[in-house]
């Protein structure tokens, strides 16, 4: 929690996503769950809470990590926005799509690509087979997550599946990625 909470304004329940780090999921977790609790102690009605708001700008990290916020997000009965600030790559970008509600600013980036393998390969054989077996359900859950909550069909997913898929802000409109793009007036209430 320690490496979350400086990269946080609890008045405002904003939190700043860098790189996902192994206890960046952790951290961020407890602050949602911290918010749900304090709006339904004090009984707050969801329509009326107040948002928890996500500032992605991140190059993604531990996937692991980055499933636990996913989950984080999708069991928050508080609503969460995710605001990607310049670029939501790899997970950054599993974890803006999450969002109740995801806006981009105009000239940030997207990264969706199946991920990858750090520093795990040191391992005998069978050890590798059991996770190489856990890794591609770890790719057919991030897909799902993608497919569910985009216009991006399982046909576009896997003409894109192996490569690096980049795109911009007016792409994530496109296929519906981001919800909108931030303006004047949503960057004031932001």
């Amino acid at each position: 929690l320690e490496s979350v909470i400086d990269k946080v304004n609890t008045s405002k329940r904003n939190i700043f996503l860098s790189d996902v780090e192994e206890e960046t999921g952790a951290g961020i977790e407890t602050l949602i769950r911290l918010y749900n609790e304090i709006d339904n102690e004090l009984e707050i009605p969801t329509e009326e809470r107040v948002p928890i708001k996500i500032f992605v700008n991140s190059n993604g990290g531990a996937l692991e990590s980055a499933l636990t916020i996913c989950d984080a997000i999708s069991l928050s009965s508080t609503p969460i926005w995710t605001i990607n600030t310049g670029k939501a790559y790899s997970c950054g970008a599993l974890i803006f799509l999450c969002g109740h509600k995801r806006y981009t600013f105009p000239n940030a980036s997207f990264l969706i690509h199946e991920g990858s393998v750090n520093g795990r390969v040191a391992m005998d054989r069978n050890k590798f087979d059991n996770f190489s077996d856990f890794y591609k359900t770890q790719v057919i859950k991030t897909k799902g997550i993608i497919c569910e909550k985009t216009l991006i069909s399982e046909e576009l997913y896997s003409e894109h599946e192996k490569d690096d898929w980049w795109f911009d802000a007016n792409t994530a409109l496109e296929l519906k990625v981001a919800d909108e793009v931030v303006t004047p007036e949503v960057y004031a209430k932001l």
